[in-house]
């Protein structure tokens, strides 16, 4: 009978223990709740946000089936409905910025985008797009711009390698200019 009894009364002791350590914890628990909570909501926030059909990095470059002769590439962020990236170009090597920034709004399932930096602090746009995803792929359209620093079509792929060697800076550019100020 004493063994029995002392059986049950170890399960119970036991569990009042458990529930004894357990309510010890609860303070740090909710203190650890509420420390990771914005963390939590921003993480919960972009992946609600995020348009991953759209947001990554993209070039034309290596695509031997197109004609296309002027590479590019670039790098975007799709969130909420907004464009937040960079582009770049052949046709921007020449200048001073050959990656210059993009903007733009996700309607209708395609993108109008625009390429633009701020020259004496004011916002120039550069050229205007529309983007539209085709399979694995992006098609971009140059709808509008001054000079031709962007192809007038191109097909362009995933590549998340796509402007980590392009320089921001032209600096043979700018000494070139510097040298030819001096003469």
């Amino acid at each position: 009978m004493w063994l029995r009894a002392g059986k049950y009364l170890l399960l119970v002791s036991g569990w009042i223990a458990a529930l004894f350590i357990g309510v010890l914890e609860l303070p740090q628990k909710v203190h650890s709740f509420f420390e990771t909570l914005p963390a939590a909501r921003s993480d919960v926030a972009t992946w609600w946000n995020l348009n991953v059909e759209f947001t990554g990095a993209w070039t034309n470059e290596g695509d031997i089936i197109s004609t296309i002769a002027m590479p590019m590439a670039l790098s975007m962020r799709v969130y909420s409905k907004k464009i937040d990236g960079e582009i770049w170009s052949d046709g921007l090597s020449n200048s001073i910025h050959p990656v210059i920034l993009l903007g733009g709004e996700l309607r209708g399932g395609e993108l109008q985008a625009y390429a633009f930096d701020y020259i004496e602090g004011k916002e120039t746009v550069y050229a205007t797009f529309k983007i539209k995803k085709m399979g694995d792929r992006l098609v971009l359209e140059t709808l509008e711009q001054p000079v031709e620093f962007f192809p007038k079509q191109a097909e362009l792929f995933a590549n998340s390698d796509a402007l980590k060697d392009k320089p921001l800076t032209n600096f043979d550019l700018i000494t070139k200019s510097l040298k030819a100020s001096r003469k």
